[in-house]
Formats: C-alpha cells, sequence, structure tokens
C-alpha cells in the first residue's frame, strides 16, 4: 500500500510597518523586527518595476536642473567636506523619500549660526524616540549589541554643533513615514517571486511540479519529514518553480522514479498574474505606465495623451514632493523660496504624434 505525503509550499509572512516601542531601548522599533526599512531597500533593489517608478519619478522630481536663492547659492558646489554638491544631497533626500517616505538630513553649523555642512543621511540607518527629539543613527540595526549615534532632532530654533532635521511625510500617524506604494508592497513582492519562478524554471529541469516515487519501502516518520524537508529545501518555492508529491511504496525494484504533473499552464496564469501586480503597483503611485517605458499593449499612446498624463502626475505627485524639499531647505536655511525647480521640457518641434 502507498504512503503518500503531499508538500504545500509554507506560508511566506511579509513584514509589515509596525511601530514598537522596546522596554529598555531609547528609540521605537522601526517594523517587529526594527527591520522594516532593511526589507523596504531590500525590496526595491529586486524589484524592476519599483525601480523605474522611484528612478524616473526622482527624475521628474529633480527635472531639467535646480536654481538656489542667495542664501543656499555660495556653497552649492562645495555643501559638504566629502565635496559633495547641493545638486548631490537633494537627489539623495529624493530617493529616500521616494523609497521611505521620508528622509533626513545631517546639518553642521558654524560659529555664527549659519550652515557650514549638510549631509545626506542613509534613511534606513535611522532611528528615533517617542517624543520626535532625538535620532538614532546606527550601520547595523538587528544585531546584538547595536550601538547607535545620538544626536539632536532639528527643531529650528538651537543652531549650535550637529543636528539631523528628520522628515517624516504627511501620511504617518506615528514617528516614522510610510511608503506612498505601501499598500502594494504584495504586489511588488509577489511580482519579484514572479519573475524569480520564470528564472529557475529555465535553469532548474526539475522545476516543474513532479510526483517522487520512493520504492525501497515505507520509512519512519521523522525520516519521511527529514526526506521531505530536504528536497523542498532544495527544490520548492519560487526560487524552484513549484509544489511535489512524495510517494513512498514497499516495492517496485527497489527503484525511485520521478514522473512529471501537468504545468497546469503555470506560465500563462503567472503572466496574467504579472499583468494584475504590476497594474497593482502603478494604482498605488497613481501612475500611468507609459510615463516610465511601459506602453500600452494593442493600442497607440499619443504625445497628446502622453502629456496630459504627465501633467496630471506632475501636479499629483511630482510638485508636492518639490514643494516639501523646499520648505525644508527653508527651515534649515530660514529664507523663502531656497530651491526652484526647472521642470522637464516634453514638447519639441521633432516630436512625432505617436510615441
Amino acid at each position: 500500500m502507498e504512503n503518500i505525503t503531499f508538500s504545500q509550499i509554507e506560508r511566506k509572512d511579509l513584514p509589515l510597518y509596525e511601530e514598537v516601542k522596546a522596554k529598555g531601548k531609547d528609540y521605537v522599533s522601526y517594523g517587529k523586527d526594527n527591520l522594516f526599512p532593511q526589507y523596504i531597500w531590500d525590496l526595491y533593489l529586486r524589484s524592476a518595476v519599483l525601480q523605474s517608478i522611484v528612478n524616473g519619478t526622482g527624475d521628474y522630481v529633480i527635472g531639467e536642473k535646480m536654481l538656489y536663492n542667495s542664501m543656499l547659492e555660495p556653497n552649492a558646489r562645495s555643501i559638504n567636506k566629502e565635496g559633495e554638491y547641493l545638486d548631490d544631497v537633494i537627489k539623495q533626500i529624493t530617493s529616500d523619500y521616494l523609497i521611505f517616505g521620508g528622509f533626513a538630513i545631517q546639518i553642521l553649523f558654524n560659529k555664527m549660526g549659519g550652515v557650514a555642512e549638510l549631509y545626506a543621511l542613509d534613511f534606513q540607518r535611522i532611528r528615533v524616540n517617542e517624543d520626535l527629539t532625538k535620532v538614532y543613527y546606527s550601520d547595523s540595526w538587528g544585531k546584538w549589541g547595536t550601538k547607535a549615534l545620538e544626536y539632536d532632532i532639528y527643531d529650528g530654533k538651537s543652531r549650535k554643533g550637529t543636528s539631523i532635521f528628520y522628515f517624516k511625510g504627511h501620511i504617518t500617524r506615528g514617528v516614522y513615514p510610510i511608503p506612498k506604494y505601501n499598500g502594494a508592497l504584495a504586489a511588488v513582492e509577489t511580482s519579484t517571486e514572479i519573475s524569480k519562478f520564470h528564472l529557475n524554471n529555465i535553469l532548474n529541469n526539475f522545476a516543474a511540479s513532479a510526483v517522487i516515487s520512493f520504492n525501497n519501502g515505507v520509512p519512519e516518520e521523522d525520516v519521511k519529514k527529514k526526506i521531505e524537508k530536504d528536497i523542498q529545501d532544495k527544490f520548492a518555492g519560487s526560487e524552484n518553480a513549484g509544489r511535489f508529491i512524495l510517494s513512498f511504496n514497499q516495492s517496485k525494484e527497489n527503484a525511485t522514479t520521478i514522473e512529471r504533473l501537468s504545468s497546469d499552464d503555470f506560465d500563462k496564469k503567472f503572466d496574467a498574474l504579472q499583468k494584475s501586480t504590476t497594474k497593482d503597483i502603478f494604482i498605488a503611485w497613481r501612475a500611468t505606465p507609459a510615463l516610465f517605458g511601459l506602453n500600452p499593449e494593442n493600442n497607440g499612446f499619443s504625445k497628446q495623451e502622453f502629456l496630459e498624463a504627465f501633467e496630471l502626475y506632475n501636479k499629483t505627485m511630482v510638485s508636492p514632493i518639490q514643494d516639501d524639499i523646499t520648505r525644508c531647505f527653508d527651515k534649515i536655511y530660514q529664507t523663502e523660496k531656497s530651491i526652484t525647480f526647472v521642470p522637464f521640457k516634453l514638447e519639441t518641434e521633432e516630436a512625432n504624434n505617436e510615441l
């Protein structure tokens, strides 16, 4: 009599935005394990769609160039001792704003209370306290015995030594920002897993679903579980594309055989799922795919439609981000209209009617 084990791939719970005030810690944990921004950054690195939207939107925000008023212009080409331009700092905080929903700038004041240097801080390394008065910076959150540098959050009044301008966006109700695409994190994760499935389906001949028959007797339960785990670790999941069935039999010439099961049109189902998840990601950004190089299928996309889509995206996403950045530098330099973003010029006489 056959003894069959059906293997089901383990459920994957995605990290969630969560704020936890841990006992004995001065800072608020950013995610249950205090590594939510690290997860967001990893997701950005793995997702072609998310990278395209973030990088493209960043280009739209920066525009053709940036102009600075008389307070910023004198130091715009030497904003810190690392030789960075002010443009470099703004591009870095723009990326952090789009990826994490917030950003942080280290401000070094001179003896007169003026801005001596500015540095864009890597936002995934930032943690703050519950009162939003302190910033803690570390390269190794999540490791035991982590030691963090402590700074005051810039309050607009004290202009001595070093402090951090901390921006957490507008949609959060806590101390940490919420990414604009937070509702589409599962869609982003799904899209990356589908890509891995297709890649490994090509690389591994054993990737498809199969029945694996062991015809040399039925082992003890602990042995069966060990065999199942070994096979699952090696072949299952998106990296090896599928589930499998283990069959333990008393005989059949004591041979182990592998039988293919019907693929059940996985490729077509995954293609449909890929389109659905991509749509969800763009919806979260309130963006038109054509603005980021993904043209609609089976229909044209005229120049006029492109311009109208860009105008809408510029009003609802790009301009508000530019305004936020300008207001932040107004507060840092205690001035008005510190930055003017010169937008892209999309219309040209040589442009074709169809893109």
